[in-house]
């Protein structure tokens, strides 16, 4: 199932619910002129799977995945020219393994 951001609730405990059950499924995120910005998967009102944003413009911002509301495995961000801003890697467990940043230029970032 998809559904819009502006069709589910965050509960105080960030699990979320479509029509009052927790909901399983992708939630679609759009900017005010309407182009899908971000995805995200849950299951059972957990974010679990892979999401993804997007700048408005259309380049790709950000994608990631999570194993019931934990961050797992690589997660890369970019500037809007494309270039690498960020990687991030989380064990299955969500332990950081690894964190690279880079500036707009391509200098790297110390951590």
């Amino acid at each position: 199932m998809r559904v819009e951001y502006d069709d589910v609730e965050i509960e105080d405990d960030l699990r979320v619910t479509h029509q009052g059950e927790l909901f399983t499924g992708e939630v679609v995120e759009r900017s005010p002129q309407g182009q899908v910005i971000a995805v995200t998967t849950y299951f059972k009102g957990m974010e679990d799977g892979l999401s993804a944003e997007w700048y408005p413009s259309g380049e790709r911002k950000a994608e990631g995945s999570a194993h019931y509301g934990m961050a797992v495995g690589v997660h890369e961000e970019w500037h809007r020219d494309g270039n690498p801003a960020a990687r991030v890697e989380f064990d299955d467990q969500g332990k950081l393994i690894s964190r690279q940043r880079w500036a707009e230029d391509g200098t790297p970032i110390k951590n």
